[in-house]
């Protein structure tokens, strides 16, 4: 079995982060985890956890998508895609990195004397 995804995503806070896992395995994949930090969070097709921000928008027999929308510092994390056939086994692991958005605002005095 062989299994490919991301090693890291760098996502701004607030946008959607979209991890991909692609595998090809013989026999056909019976199931499809997601994890994070050791946590069972999706199986193939299913939501496991109850935030109605984390999406499965795509599932077949050779990948996987997971989507997170409007991301916090505490989607930050990795993020594993575990892939069973009657064979066995094989994952891959993906580090998401939140970063949050500055703004700069420059304050402009001006002082007249007369």
């Amino acid at each position: 079995m062989r299994i490919t995804g991301d090693k890291e995503q760098l996502v701004i806070k607030g946008r959607q982060i979209l991890l991909t896992c692609r595998y090809n395995a013989l026999p056909p994949v019976s199931e499809v985890q997601w994890e994070k930090g050791g946590t069972v969070i999706a199986i193939n097709s299913s939501v496991e956890i109850n935030d109605s921000r984390v999406d499965i928008p795509f599932f077949n027999q050779s990948q996987v998508q997971l989507a997170i929308n409007a991301t916090t510092p505490q989607d930050a994390g990795n993020y594993t895609c575990l892939v069973n056939n009657d064979v066995g086994n094989s994952s891959n692991t993906t580090s998401v990195v939140i970063q949050g958005v500055f703004s700069w605002c420059i304050v402009l005095t001006w002082v007249y004397t007369m």
